[in-house]
């Protein structure tokens, strides 16, 4: 494939584009232009579901595509997809940017009877009480149409907050769409936001549509709020405070229908003090506050979201570990200045070094983690603690139970009038 990418830019734009038709038989096109703010051609797009092709476009125009076997999943469909990415550059049509090969490998459609309410609880794989007084806000919240300021450290799952809030709301069935603001300058910021006209500067060749505009009736997700240059933020505020909008280089204004949620990791009355970020701008935005706690407060989800994790990744490992008892002391010494994504990162390291072992140790952990515990002086276990074990509850009907319930441990813990994570204790006890 690369030496045809090679070859092809050598001739003209419409040569270009139809030797790529004829040589792509078996997969999807997409190209955008040098900025990444527009997809200017697609082929046999057609081919997916409709939500997950929106979803494929979403995600390369946020810089969120991986290459490589990934997979995708909206409310109406499931897929596997293999994606390629090369760099082009037709000279005689001054024409340069990115193209993306997307073959589909797996396609399943979800039909309304299959959809499944998840819990908030099972979204977060959490049991905590910090969590668990954060999910009652987020019930609460998603109900109505007021602003929402997620603030939250790096990797403790703002976009995951902003997905449920959409989830269980009133436009759960429309789109959602998530900007990371400190992922653009200023000037792809503005266009990615409010969209611009054909000519409204050098190198529009045609129409954009913002995320204002593509997220109408559904929800908008501004990652990164503090990272929007002070001049943007003005703007930002009138869309707010007028509910319109008007495109780079256009003269009509457009309504907004949209629902507003935004996230930072920093103190944004602080940086309004300093002069970093208005002060009316953060009123309107900080309607609902919602704190995500961080991992190190919470360290009784650690057993939980390490079980999620590691099933997740079983078809790519081609089996599911467990964790000794001591990587489990071990992962929960640690404090998780990167949280859940840090804990994600760590679990599939250590998969890599277990090299497909039954259980993953404390030698297969990264050094870094290895060293905080062992120059820890306390350990804040609250996994490892012998717990007690009533009498009347064995080893035979946690079995039962698990089996009954295809392992299930939502349906399982509630027949058992138990939490997930003492049932998660039981089954390391018996070994089920």
């Amino acid at each position: 494939m690369n030496q045809s990418i090679d070859f092809i830019k050598q001739v003209d734009l419409e040569n270009f584009l139809g030797y790529l038709q004829q040589l792509i038989t078996d997969c999807t096109l997409f190209i955008v232009d040098q900025s990444n703010s527009a997809i200017i051609y697609e082929f046999k797009s057609t081919r997916f579901n409709p939500s997950i092709a929106q979803l494929t476009k979403q995600k390369i125009l946020n810089n969120l595509l991986e290459t490589g076997k990934i997979h995708l999943q909206s409310a109406t469909a499931s897929i596997e997809l293999l994606c390629h990415q090369h760099n082009i550059n037709v000279s005689d049509q001054h024409f340069t940017g990115k193209l993306f090969l997307v073959q589909l490998l797996q396609q399943t459609e979800i039909t309304p009877t299959e959809q499944r309410f998840q819990s908030l609880a099972e979204t977060f794989h959490s049991q905590s009480p910090e969590m668990q007084r954060m999910f009652s806000i987020i019930e609460r919240v998603a109900i109505t149409e007021f602003p929402v300021l997620v603030r939250g450290e790096s990797g403790s799952g703002k976009e995951l907050v902003a997905q449920a809030i959409h989830d269980h709301s009133q436009r759960k069935n429309k789109v959602f769409i998530a900007i990371n603001c400190a992922a653009l300058n200023a000037n792809i910021l503005e266009s990615e936001l409010f969209g611009h006209v054909k000519g409204a500067f050098t190198g529009a060749i045609r129409e954009h549509k913002g995320v204002f505009e593509r997220a109408a009736g559904g929800t908008l997700f501004l990652d990164e709020i503090a990272e929007i240059p002070l001049e943007l933020q003005a703007k930002l505020l009138r869309v707010l405070e007028t509910g319109e909008f008007t495109p780079l280089g256009g003269e009509k204004s457009i309504k907004a229908n949209v629902r507003i949620i935004t996230a930072t990791h920093r103190a944004l009355r602080e940086e309004a003090k300093q002069g970093r970020f208005r002060q009316d701008l953060l009123y309107r935005l900080r309607v609902i506050p919602i704190f995500i706690p961080p991992l190190r407060d919470r360290k009784e989800d650690i057993p939980l979201i390490a079980e999620f994790i590691l099933s997740q990744q079983q078809s790519v490992f081609h089996t599911q570990p467990h964790l000794s008892d001591e990587a489990l002391k071990t992962l929960i010494a640690y404090d998780w200045p990167g949280n859940v994504r840090e804990l994600k990162n760590t679990l599939l390291y250590a998969l890599t070094m277990a090299n497909e072992k039954s259980e993953i140790e404390v030698a297969d952990l990264p050094d870094e983690i290895i060293d905080t515990h062992l120059h820890s002086s306390q350990l804040h276990d609250q996994v490892s603690e012998k717990p007690v074990y009533p009498e009347e509850i064995n080893k035979n009907k946690i079995r039962d139970v698990l089996i009954k319930h295809q392992n299930d441990l939502n349906l399982a813990a509630k027949e058992l009038n138990m939490s997930r994570t003492t049932l998660w204790r039981y089954r390391k006890k018996f070994d089920l």
